[in-house]
């Protein structure tokens, strides 16, 4: 497993700066958020980026993000140190480290009576590199790897009764994704427009063992040889070793950041989403193999975003606060297995608008 990372991830750089040209940016904005490679099925996420003036001077740059989101019957909280360092002036290189916790409630049916679960743990790491481009440095593109370190087959229940909990209390997804981002300033006489456009592919692999990591273990009363979804060294398609399936997505998003106030930099922004194609979920049930639509699936999601950094030389701090908006998904009440109406563009939930929110509080700095 180490070794593959290690080669994956030297891979990954050596493509990116294999077609580009080293200049020097001439604008001391920063729009850096961490590239967010990790495939939930699409949606924008909360949409909080760092928006402001940063730091430089160091060989080494951190930024720390601690984020606590709330919802009708669930919260999180997440804490996402990032390290990054630029081999060349307008070359960067990072290393994000995840950290999760999750509660709520658990209610795989309607008629089962929902329970109160807790998870926490380290996340899928993500590997990026940032390259600008043209002699403004007003463009830049990236790509990012997420790679799954965090454990997705966490179970709760009794001995004789064990349940795997849902994706959104798992620490990783079981996947590796590819995020390919591409992103534009341009300054104003007391602010700057940033404008984002971003693909993530998810994709499975197994090149060492060549099967299915439960092959031995949830899996071993089925028949497994041959079949590609047990047997298997790659899939171009984010199906994980439980059976439950991530789509490509595509995101947007648009922020204007003001800096009339001497030593603040006030950001607004927005954040659209689209998965490429209907979530899966595993079957709750240990050792059975049932994937179906993911019943929460929503095929597009939105976040609004305003951001405040205090632009300090030596450590700025930012705040942030996100409020989501997505689609009232729907599901065949007939047919579990029947993904169709989730297909569909819907109206905004209105029921849940406003019920959820994420705050964010992140502390950058420059080192050696």
């Amino acid at each position: 497993m180490k070794r593959s990372i290690l080669l994956i991830g030297l891979a990954v750089l050596a493509f990116a700066l294999a077609f580009v040209v080293p200049v020097q940016p001439e604008t001391p904005w920063e729009s850096i958020g961490g590239c967010g490679a990790g495939g939930s099925g699409g949606g924008s996420g909360d949409g909080i980026k760092w928006v402001g003036q940063g730091v430089s001077g160091g060989l080494l740059t951190t930024e720390i993000f601690v984020k606590k989101s709330v919802g009708q019957n669930f919260s999180s909280f997440s804490l996402s140190p990032r390290f990054s360092v630029k081999p060349f002036w307008s070359t960067e290189v990072g290393l994000s480290l995840p950290f999760t916790s999750h509660q709520g409630e658990v209610q795989y049916r309607s008629n089962q009576v929902p329970v109160d679960r807790t998870t926490g743990g380290m996340g899928d790491l993500s590997f990026d590199v940032s390259q600008v481009i043209g002699s403004g440095g007003a463009a830049s593109l990236s790509l990012a790897l997420a790679v799954p370190t965090g454990q997705y087959d966490i179970k709760r229940g009794t001995d004789a009764s064990l349940e795997l909990l849902p994706a959104g209390f798992q620490k990783g997804s079981g996947l590796y994704s590819l995020t390919l981002g591409w992103n534009y300033s341009k300054d104003t006489d007391q602010g700057i427009w940033l404008y984002s456009l971003s693909y993530s592919h998810p994709f499975a692999m197994r090149l060492f063992s060549g099967k299915n990591e439960f092959n031995n273990s949830y899996w071993a009363e089925l028949d497994t040889k041959n079949d590609n979804r047990f047997d298997y060294r790659f899939k171009f398609y984010g199906e994980n070793d439980l059976g439950s399936y991530t789509p490509p997505s595509l995101s947007g998003s648009i922020a204007y950041g003001y800096r009339g106030q001497r030593g603040f930099v006030h950001s607004v922004g927005i954040t659209l989403g689209a998965p490429l194609g209907v979530a899966w979920i595993a079957s709750e049930r240990v050792g059975t193999y049932d994937p179906r639509p993911d019943p929460d699936h929503e095929a597009w999601a939105a976040s609004i975003v305003y951001g405040l950094e205090f632009s300090r030389m030596d450590y700025p701090l930012f705040f942030a606060i996100s409020l989501p908006i997505h689609d009232k998904g729907e599901a065949n009440s007939d047919d579990e297995y029947d993904d169709s109406p989730m297909r569909r563009w819907n109206a905004p939930d209105m029921g849940d608008f406003l019920q959820q929110w994420t705050l964010g509080f992140g502390i950058k700095g420059s080192f050696f």
